[in-house]
């Protein structure tokens, strides 16, 4: 009731508002307001607008949740905002639950009011959003656009389908807490396991419908959004998987369909200096001091030999360089096997 209240009266005051965080120190909260009284002018970070999108399985839910508590955005799910609407009895949820009730998809126009109602609110201003699993198909991206809903940047998790069929098939969830397990890759506590329920259609031949269907939904977007979608290949770790993400976010790399993995990073100026400094000089000087004491009658080859098989990088052991000195020869000799002996 206070969030719908606050924000029809905000609206009424955004040139004179600030807003401030309420969970740190008192001491702190009094010197920002202090601040803001005197009038220091506030600089606002730009809010970050982004979609998500990945088949039925690829664990979509569990890269939302460390987006949403990384970047702070608003988590906006048409299923959720859909539900919550007609809960509250609006007027779109009134008209959503006329189709709602005879069977019927809720028209597309009425799905982005719902979306566009929910992007109006002030904590979606003020933080950003993260849109989840929606548009589905062409027409609402148009709609969408035309809103003025449109993102900075866009996820799309990749996972084979036959990965997410045996996913999909041992999927379970807890209708206490509404959390998913996987009986075999995330399994549940032993003592909740007789509480789980299965749906319906998590079955092999429900979920290759399903697949079918989300091939054919995402192929109808991307027109709209390839150019600001990045493809993360979502058979790893749910930490590598959100490393990327986090990456990509950040502006650290780059926008890319084709799925392959983030290419490393160029090293800063200081660790490249660092990097001569510690590693390259050294290497560079023992190689030296090897040509200085060899004098062989093809320096360049010889150089390039040592650089070569003497890489600290090169996989294969480093090996010897023969000193070419009468010294160098006896004590080649005196470390040679005797042939007699073998």
């Amino acid at each position: 009731m206070y969030q719908d209240n606050v924000d029809q009266v905000l609206p009424l005051y955004t040139q004179y508002l600030r807003k401030f965080d309420g969970t740190v120190a008192p001491g702190t909260i009094t010197t920002r307001i202090f601040a803001f009284l005197d009038g220091e002018p506030q600089i606002k970070p730009k809010t970050r607008k982004i979609m998500i999108a990945g088949p039925p399985a690829s664990f979509k839910g569990t890269q939302c949740e460390k987006i949403v508590e990384e970047f702070d955005l608003v988590h906006i799910s048409t299923g959720d905002e859909l539900r919550y609407q007609v809960k509250q009895n609006t007027p779109l949820g009134v008209q959503a639950k006329y189709y709602m009730d005879n069977g019927m998809l809720v028209p597309d126009e009425l799905m982005v009011a719902i979306v566009n109602d929910r992007m109006s609110h002030m904590d979606v201003k003020e933080r950003g959003w993260l849109l989840d699993g929606f548009p589905r198909t062409g027409a609402q991206a148009m709609a969408l656009k035309g809103a003025g809903v449109e993102p900075d940047q866009m996820i799309l998790l990749d996972v084979p389908d036959a990965l997410l069929v045996e996913r999909c098939v041992g999927r379970r969830s807890d209708p206490e807490t509404g959390k998913i397990y996987h009986m075999t890759s995330n399994p549940p506590p032993a003592e909740i396991i007789p509480r789980l329920t299965q749906r319906s259609d998590d079955t092999a031949e429900a979920m290759g419908k399903r697949i079918k269907m989300y091939h054919d939904n995402v192929n109808s977007i991307l027109d709209y959004y390839s150019s600001v979608t990045r493809k993360i290949n979502g058979v790893r770790s749910q930490e590598e998987i959100f490393a990327e993400i986090k990456g990509f976010l950040q502006g650290a790399i780059p926008a890319d369909m084709s799925g392959a993995p983030p290419r490393k990073g160029l090293p800063s100026p200081e660790q490249a200096q660092a990097f001569i400094k510690q590693k390259l000089q050294p290497f560079l000087v023992q190689a030296l001091a090897a040509l200085a004491r060899s004098k062989p009658k093809e320096p360049l080859k010889f150089l390039a030999t040592y650089l070569i098989e003497n890489n600290p990088n090169n996989p294969k052991p480093p090996t010897p360089v023969l000193v070419e000195t009468a010294a160098g020869a006896r004590n080649g000799a005196r470390n040679m096997p005797n042939p007699e002996k073998m």
